[in-house]
Formats: structure tokens, sequence, C-alpha cells
């Protein structure tokens, strides 16, 4: 094992390990050499910066502080062992990794080849629905919308104080059954099925008794008696939100997707795993309450400063691989949001804390602080999420895309209990 003392500086040669300053020349490359900066060891295993964070406990991976500095440095052999277990393990549990659906890349995720930056400028989450799911428009988003169960008016009263994603976990199974033409799984069958899925998640998440054929960001706005320049970064944020690769939610979509179910339940899948504590819109409220804190301070830097000195994470600064920095997403959403909101305090202030944890951690807001932030700016209720609707549209790209497919996705499983007691003739 490396002796800590190579980790201390004694001469006056200076270079750079990340944001760390690290003297003697010699030293510092062996400390290269042996170990790798938070950021490094995240992109080596393709993990944000926090998963690698709980890796340390979970996995054991050793990490040392570099003297000086509250940045942590981590032993390059253990990152290896840890990149070749999570390979190992992504052969053995034969995800369908394979898609044309979304590509990411550090500038930007692709759509079916199209920047989805630049298909925010002008797209509707209608238009990149289709683009998703490879058909035209008008023949998945027609005039008619679906039918409307009986059951509806009493499950909506007894689940008028729950989450949007509760609620439509718990409707989605009557609005199916209330609407026979579900069941077709034809290609555009499923499109069909698709689109009625993101009118009523839309009519759930804006207290509707029924689906609009209205544009979806419109029928958001209307909600919110908000502004057209409003409406339109509604429309963007749900652009950006389409898709983003195979995360827990969009997994858990194609397996079930691949057993023969409507896209009303492999939405369903994708929900229920939205909702978990490890989720991002789990982990939402650590973002929430990190926004109160800097919407009530004074000074925005002492929030920042004052979980630094906790050693706490800073929530909502952890942008997915393959990012290096900021999240385009992100980026762009916020250029976007300053031209609207740029002299009001509550983005002020934010932008102000995003600052000082740019130059201090080096780290960037995530799309989903992004998200939240919206809608705070906008008042929307913290159990409405505004980024699910558009995710709805890409869980429904890959139900497709799987289902049509005809793979069944069976993930196979190493015993690791308790072995048979050998018993005699």
């Amino acid at each position: 094992m490396l002796d800590e003392s190579c980790l201390h500086p004694v001469t006056t040669t200076t270079r750079s390990l990340g944001k760390v300053t690290v003297n003697d020349a010699s030293r510092s490359e062996l400390i290269d050499e042996l170990y790798m900066t938070a950021r490094e060891a995240a992109a080596e295993l393709g993990v944000t910066i926090n998963t690698l964070y709980s890796y340390v406990s979970r996995k054991r991976l050793r990490t040392r502080q570099v003297p000086g500095t509250r940045q942590r440095i981590y032993w390059r052999a253990d990152i290896a062992h840890a990149k070749a277990l999570l390979w190992k393990r992504a052969e053995l549990n034969g995800r369908p990794d394979n898609t044309d659906i979304t590509l990411l890349t550090p500038q930007a995720p692709f759509y079916r080849g199209r920047n989805a930056i630049d298909l925010s400028d002008h797209m509707t989450l209608e238009e990149v629905a289709a683009l998703l799911w490879q058909v035209d428009e008008q023949q998945a988003f027609g005039a008619a919308t679906p039918s409307v169960p009986v059951e509806l008016s009493g499950m909506g009263n007894l689940l008028s104080h729950a989450m949007t994603t509760d609620k439509a976990i718990a409707l989605l199974p009557f609005l199916e059954h209330a609407n026979p033409r579900a069941f077709d799984l034809s290609h555009i069958g499923m499109c069909r099925t698709g689109a009625d899925v993101l009118r009523w998640y839309a009519a759930i998440l804006t207290d509707t008794d029924r689906p609009s054929n209205e544009p979806l960001h419109e029928q958001v706005a209307k909600h919110l008696k908000a502004s057209a320049e409003v409406a339109d970064a509604i429309r963007r944020l749900l652009v950006l939100s389409a898709d983003h690769g195979f995360g827990a939610g969009t997994y858990a979509v194609r397996a079930v997707a691949s057993s023969g179910v409507t896209a009303y339940r492999s939405v369903l899948a994708g929900l229920s795993i939205a909702s978990g504590r490890e989720s991002r819109l789990g982990r939402s409220e650590g973002i929430r309450q990190f926004l109160h804190e800097v919407a009530d301070s004074a000074d925005p830097r002492s929030v920042v400063v004052r979980r630094l000195r906790k050693g706490e994470l800073i929530p909502g600064f952890d942008s997915p691989q393959p990012y290096e920095g900021q999240d385009p997403r992100a980026e762009a959403m916020l250029r976007h949001l300053e031209k609207i909101f740029g002299s009001h305090s509550l983005f002020k202030k934010v932008e102000r804390s995003c600052k000082i944890v740019g130059e201090t951690l080096d780290l960037y807001p995530s799309f989903a602080l992004v998200n939240i932030l919206f809608g705070q700016l906008v008042g929307l209720d913290r159990h409405r999420v505004l980024y699910v609707l558009g995710r709805c549209a890409g869980w429904v790209a890959h139900s497709i895309e799987q289902s049509q497919s005809g793979d069944f996705v069976a993930p196979s499983a190493t015993y690791r209990g308790e072995l048979p007691v050998p018993t005699g003739n």
C-alpha cells in the first residue's frame, strides 16, 4: 500500500490535480499513477459523483483526503476492480441495452439522431413523441380523446391530495380497461395508446376530469394561468425531459413491455420506479430543501459554506454521465429562464449559489435542480413534477421498441445462498 507521506508536499514545485494543487512533481506523478480524482473515478465507472460517494462504503473504495483541501482522491486499483464487477453484472443480467431511440453525448442527447437541445427551440412534446415513436404525429395524436371510465370521479376524490405520480399509478389500470384499443399492440396501435397515456397524464397533472387534445404544454400553462413566454418554457422543458437513455425506470418499462402488456402498464412501471427513494424524483426533496434554504437566506453563499463545513453534499449538482461538467439540458434551460426570470429574487439567489458551488467544487446544476427551480418560479405545486409528463413520451418509445423487437427480457441470476445438504442413498 502507498505510504500516506506521498500525499504531503515537500518542495515548491506545483502541479494541478483537478482543482487541487499538489507540490513536488515526482510525488504528484505518483499520486496520478495510483489515485484518481472524484470526477475521473466517476467517469471511469459511468456513474454520478454522488453515486461514487455511496460506493465508498458499499463497494469498499479506498480514498484519501488531499492535505489542505476538501478534495478526496480514490485508489485507482479499487476503481478498476469496481468497474470489472459492474461490467460482469451487466453481462450476467442480460440488460436490453441496444436502442435506436436516444444517443447520449457530452454535448447533448440526440433523439433519433437529432440534437434534443435544438429540437427544444421549436418542437412540441407531441412532435418529439412522434419522432421517437417513428409515426406521423396526426396518426397518433388525432382529434379523438380516450374514453373516461365511470369510476374516475370517485377515485379522483379519494386521491385528491396524492402526488401526481401516485394518482397516475392508481388510475392507469382503470383507464386502460376503459379504452379497449389499448390492447392493440401493433406499432400504430401502441403509438395511439401512447398518445392517450400522455393526454391522461396531463389531465391528472392539471386536475382535469377528462383528457384534452390541446397541445400538452398549453394544458399545463392554462392550469397555471401562465403567460405565453412561460408556456414556451414549459414546452422546452417537456421536450428536454422526453428521454435520457437506460435509467432504472426505462429498464423497468422495457422489461414489462417485453411481456406483452400495453403502454399503460409499461408507463405504470416507469412511474413506480421514478417514485423510489433512490430515483432522481425520490431525491428531489433534498433539492427542494436546498432551494428553500437559498430562498430564505440573505446571502446564498452562507448556505453553501454551511453545508460544506458540515461535510454535506450539495443536492442537485450531480449531472449524469456522459456529461463532462454541466448537463447541457440544464444549461440550455437556465439560459432561457434567465430571459424570463432574470430579475426574480429566487432566480438571482439560486444563480449566485450555483456560481459558488461551481467555483468551489467544480460542480454544476443538474437538470433535476432546474426542473424543481422552474416549478417554484411558476408556482407549481410540489406534488406536480413536469419532467415526468415529458419522460412518458420516452417510456412509450422504449415500450414500443422493446415490444416490436419480440425479445423477452429475462435476466439471469447467480445463486449465492446456502448449498443443499448431501443425503445418502
